[in-house]
């Protein structure tokens, strides 16, 4: 099958290792005197000749060599000219015609046919990967993909979604990569994906170390006015904070559910490597403002609305990044502050001793809390609380396991607009979308009277 072999399971060079190649092989078909010998030929009125190699059209790339490489090395140590023919191939092969003096024509004939020769055998072989380190694999834009197929010299060609539509032979939580390229560049490949698939690993066992560390937090009871200050341009839109990008739809994301306010308003956090970032910044946070010393040097004689402070929550006496919703005088308790945590998306009531300002260097990380809206349904009003209860189970909110998250349509609101999303569980022996779910138990019902169902998987 024109030279190539298909194997069951998978790396570097390209051009240059024929360049290499080359090199070599003229060196040890051309000395010194060689060239001195073509060299005086020229001068002498030795007659020129002209003559045709067939090489085979797969190789034919890396015997010209990138942007003619190793065609020219080969002509200027030979004194030839060398010229492809731009014709229909004939049998596999491509004509390829070499003019100069009966010596320079012979060594530069002997050189390609060599360079054919060393050809390594390509290979076809294909690996699985685990789901979850694909979009490592492929990286933003494809960029990580390009980068390891560029350094191996290797194929790489990661199966496509709708392939996966065909009865498998391997774990639905595998996907399929196919390699192609020599021995070697197979297996430079092999060992950088493996690579990567280790790191995607390590960071899952950190992210699972972080998420055992975050404390439960309650289901928020917001009113409409500080819903609507949660919505400031502050959160919405802002360079700071994290989002879910028109891109996100094509794909379902892995995420944390942080906060619930009602069965289709919520708040999310993407899983990743920010997940590990947060766990470190609020340890650092917490370290840093437990001390009583701290809290009186950035004590906060005024507390504006919009601000961003450092809050403790009072659950598990922890402090957050957070934003001043609205500042309250209450007679007999004191000043009470209202704060947006910006990394979870619920909403607290705090004494004032329990705001402080903020350090800068505590902005470095954007804010992990993404408002959400559940996509295709509408909650039964009159079982607003069972509906809500109901989500909290379904989405494991605030018990740091993720459900499968994906962006079908946006909601304007305000200046910003708030991504809807499908919801699904995939910690089950069977996928749950949760929006089908609440309809099944009769706490909700779809907007638009059909349902929307897509495998997670």
């Amino acid at each position: 099958m024109d030279g190539t072999r298909i194997k069951s399971l998978i790396i570097p060079v390209g051009g240059a290792v024929l360049l290499s190649g080359l090199a070599g092989a003229v060196y040890y078909y051309f000395n010194k005197e060689d060239e001195e010998e073509v060299n005086t030929s020229k001068s002498s009125g030795q007659r020129c000749v002209s003559t045709r190699v067939r090489v085979p059209v797969d190789v034919v790339g890396l015997v010209i060599g990138r942007q003619g490489s190793n065609i020219k090395l080969i002509q200027d140590r030979t004194n030839t000219k060398i010229d492809f023919s731009d014709e229909a191939e004939v049998d596999g092969h491509r004509s390829c015609s070499i003019h100069g003096s009966e010596y320079s024509v012979c060594l530069a004939q002997q050189l390609i046919l060599k360079a054919v020769k060393d050809q390594p055998v390509m290979e076809t072989r294909e690996m699985l990967v685990p789901q979850v380190a694909v979009g490592r694999i492929i990286g933003r834009g494809g960029n990580a993909i390009r980068q390891l197929s560029h350094s191996t010299g290797a194929k790489i060609i990661v199966e496509r979604e709708e392939d996966r539509s065909i009865p498998l032979n391997y774990p639905e939580d595998m996907k399929k990569i196919v390699l192609k390229g020599s021995s070697e560049q197979i297996e430079a490949a092999k060992a950088q994906l493996l690579q990567k698939v280790a790191e995607e690993e390590t960071m899952r066992q950190q992210i699972s170390a972080s998420a055992a560390n975050m404390s439960l937090r309650a289901r928020t009871r917001q009113t409409n006015q500080e819903t609507e200050a949660n919505q400031s341009p502050v959160s919405i839109g802002s360079p700071n904070h994290e989002s879910l990008s028109p891109g996100s739809s094509e794909r379902f994301l892995e995420a944390f559910v942080s906060a619930v306010e009602s069965a289709a308003h919520f708040w999310i956090q993407l899983v990743g490597p920010q997940s590990v970032e947060l766990d470190k910044l609020v340890t650092e946070m917490t370290e840093y403002y437990s001390n009583e010393e701290t809290r009186e040097l950035h004590s906060l004689d005024k507390v504006k609305e919009g601000s961003m402070v450092a809050a403790k929550f009072l659950d598990d006496n922890s402090w957050y990044r957070g934003r001043v919703c609205e500042c309250l005088e209450e007679e007999g308790k004191g000043r009470q502050v209202n704060v947006y945590y910006v990394d979870f998306g619920d909403t607290e009531t705090v004494k004032g001793d329990s705001v402080c300002e903020l350090r800068t260097d505590f902005l470095r990380l954007s804010f992990q809390a993404i408002e959400c809206f559940l996509a295709n349904i509408i909650p039964e009003s009159a079982k607003g609380d069972e509906a809500a209860d109901a989500f909290e189970e379904l989405t494991y909110a605030a018990q740091w396991r993720p459900v499968m998250v994906k962006v079908v349509g946006y909601r304007q609101e305000g200046v910003g607009t708030i991504p809807c999303v499908q919801i699904v569980d995939t910690n089950g022996p069977e996928d749950v979308d949760v929006a089908e779910e609440l309809v099944k138990r009769g706490l909700a019902e779809y907007a638009n009277g059909t349902s929307i169902s897509t495998s997670a998987s």
